[in-house]
């Protein structure tokens, strides 16, 4: 509970690795890895399933961090990033769009603006207006990557626990209509790990591989499930 508090308030990948900001490749690796072991959702013992979206939410938080810091481009752009952030100044009230302005009137009705604010919302951790957000995303255009979006801002806010079967329903919905949706089959290969059917969480991420060769994050859960098949944990861990 307490890391999971600290995610939602320090959206450095540096102090969520742990790590000084001159850390090296090496480094940055070894603090992920020590990470792992410890938040990644399989760690969690089967008597404790209420914590599951909120470690599933801190290991989200240490595995981007990792794949931000350890490729040195990206590292780059999030400094000059957080650098840009710091020292601009503060946009005066006049220049915000306020309501009925064109660009809030753009911002209402184009899924892709609202897609993409929901985004920002969910890397902030503010599921709710994420949730929001997408919904109206998909009201404007249908399209399954929004569904998906929906439903995973859904199953990771903690305080919405009795709409996970109805977010799992809409995930499924979405690779029904889209095979190809990566977003959608990823996450799911994600709640089928966190529920312990790996066979299933498998056959998930190597259709989002399938559909996108480049995703990251499921290209790396099918590297920690290799590694767990040449290495099975040992037995009585939580004992």
């Amino acid at each position: 509970d307490r890391r999971y508090a600290d995610i939602q308030t320090k959206k450095d990948h540096f102090v969520t690795l742990g790590v000084p900001q001159d850390a090296s490749r090496d480094q940055v690796k070894a603090a992920f890895l020590s990470l792992a072991k410890v938040f990644h959702p399989d760690r969690l013992p089967p008597s404790l399933p209420h914590l599951a979206p909120k470690i599933t939410a801190v290991f989200e938080s240490i595995r981007e961090a990792y794949e931000v810091l350890h490729d040195d481009t990206r590292r780059k752009n999030y400094q000059l990033a957080q650098q840009g952030a710091q020292a601009a100044p503060k946009p005066p009230a006049s220049s915000a769009a306020r309501p009925g302005s064109p660009a809030a009137a753009r911002a209402d009705t184009n899924a892709d603006d609202l897609f993409r604010m929901g985004e920002v919302f969910f890397r902030k951790r503010d599921f709710f207006a994420a949730s929001e957000h997408y919904e109206r995303a998909y009201g404007l255009d249908p399209k399954p990557l929004y569904l998906a979006a929906r439903a995973w801002s859904v199953y990771m806010d903690p305080s919405r626990k009795a709409d996970m079967p109805r977010a799992k329903q809409w995930m499924a919905d979405a690779v029904r209509t889209d095979p190809n949706c990566d977003r959608a089959h990823y996450q799911l290969g994600v709640i089928a790990r966190v529920e312990g059917d790996m066979d299933r969480a498998e056959k998930h991420f190597r259709e989002a591989v399938r559909a996108n060769p480049k995703h990251l994050e499921a290209n790396q859960e099918l590297r920690l499930i290799d590694m767990r098949k040449k290495n099975p944990p040992k037995k009585g861990l939580f004992r």
